[in-house]
């Protein structure tokens, strides 16, 4: 990509040289080390790495979930670091969606009321928020399952719901951590499809972690984390 075409493009997230280090006692460990990454506005990318090579680290930067030791991460043009812990909280509702390996729904509530819940803390009305939520969760299946709570679910279903949750407020973004790692091959297969279609209905971006070459492969591009540091994958 040339340089005019890098400053014309629709960056969605943008992050410059991020480090992190942490200490430990009189020890410090650098796990990611000045590195850069730009997802452009519909785009799907893929990382893959090693155990430990701090891939989740990387997310939880990305998403505001941690600050970096030096570096920006910027999402729909601001920057992370000048933002308060609420002003960061309210544009990570707005902005970004978490899907995790493991659904982190909430036990005593059902999918409906998990699925709604991001649109009534941006003070949407109980009735908006749940006619809102029930859509989502038709389009990814869960219709007859809405009033259920996740013991009562299955593992696929579960994540369906975790996604639906994600994309409740059509979030710019969507960062997955080994979104499909705990699901097997059918159902891994369609919780890829129902994320694909979401991504070309609603130009949702996609920063999906993974292990399974299978699902980084189909990604618009893949991204190594080795030693700190991004590179593209041959």
């Amino acid at each position: 990509m040339t340089a005019s075409n890098m400053a014309d493009q629709d960056w969605v997230l943008s992050a410059e040289n991020i480090s992190k280090r942490y200490a430990q006692g009189d020890l410090s460990v650098d796990v990611l080390n000045e590195l850069s990454i730009n997802i452009a506005r519909g785009e799907r990318v893929g990382i893959v790495g090693s155990s430990g090579s701090g891939k989740s680290t990387l997310l939880h930067l990305l998403g505001g979930l941690d600050s970096p030791t030096k570096g920006t991460v910027l999402v729909e043009g601001q920057d992370l670091s000048k933002l308060g812990q609420a002003a960061r909280g309210k544009l990570r509702n707005r902005y970004i969606g978490f899907v995790y390996q493991f659904h982190h729904l909430l036990s005593e509530f059902t999918a409906l009321e998990n699925v709604s819940m991001p649109l009534m803390i941006r003070n949407q009305s109980v009735k908006q928020a749940n006619e809102k939520a029930a859509s989502l969760l038709e389009r990814v299946g869960l219709g007859q399952r809405m009033k259920h709570k996740p013991a009562e679910l299955s593992g696929g279903e579960r994540q369906r719901a975790a996604i639906a949750r994600a994309l409740v407020n059509e979030p710019s973004l969507v960062l997955a951590d080994e979104p499909t790692g705990n699901l097997d091959e059918d159902t891994a297969e369609r919780v890829y499809e129902l994320m694909l279609e979401l991504n070309q209905e609603l130009s949702t971006s996609f920063l999906v972690v993974t292990h399974d070459r299978s699902l980084a492969n189909r990604m618009d591009r893949v991204l190594t984390l080795t030693h700190g540091d991004l590179s593209n994958t041959a």
